[in-house]
């Protein structure tokens, strides 16, 4: 099996949250595709945060592709220069207020972030990738700062209470269930 050429690219939106491109490729068998169409948004990190009492750290905000509120684990862009763990640990703060209890302590603060691995958003038609980290023993401490856009309520889940949230399809998003489908199996 071999990769599609790509022969041209012509952006339709070239914006800083989103890239839009129609892409005219070569298959192997020599069939040109004049119009396929890709999408590009900026990497992010799934933060997977758990309390000392074993909670799960979530989220509740306004989600407009949707048009509902969507219970999801705390998430965010990951700014220029910042690794996966340290965008989960700002993120974290910033969206929840949550810290890790034994941040102090640490010889860094990335040591307590668990990094669980990058996953394409859609490897059909996106180029980005999320990745997602564990976070253990969190507290909540500080403030939050909330971007210009965000109005987002924090709160803590049970395991079971997860897992039933996802069995009854309050917890839709299918991303973040697959990584903490990931964090599932690398406990085992």
């Amino acid at each position: 099996m071999k990769p599609w050429k790509l022969l041209k690219t012509e952006y339709l939106v070239d914006a800083p949250w989103l890239k839009v491109a129609k892409e005219t490729c070569e298959l192997p068998n020599g069939k040109v595709i004049d119009d396929f169409y890709t999408l590009w948004q900026p990497d992010w990190v799934l933060i997977l945060a758990r309390t000392a009492e074993g909670k799960w750290v979530m989220t509740e905000q306004y989600r407009h592709g949707t048009g509902k509120i969507a219970l999801e684990f705390p998430a965010g862009i990951i700014d220029k220069g910042e690794t996966p763990e340290q965008a989960a640990i700002r993120e974290l703060q910033e969206e929840c207020g949550y810290r890790a209890a034994h941040l102090a302590k640490a010889t860094s603060a990335t040591s307590l972030a668990k990094y669980l691995g990058a996953f394409p958003i859609n490897p059909d038609r996106h180029r980005g990738v999320f990745h997602v980290v564990f976070i253990d023993g969190v507290v909540k401490g500080g403030s939050t700062h909330f971007d210009s856009t965000e109005d987002i309520e924090s709160f803590e889940l049970t395991d079971e209470e997860l897992q039933k949230k996802i069995a009854d399809g309050t917890f839709s998003h299918p991303l973040q269930i697959a990584g903490y489908f990931k964090f599932k199996l690398s406990q085992k």
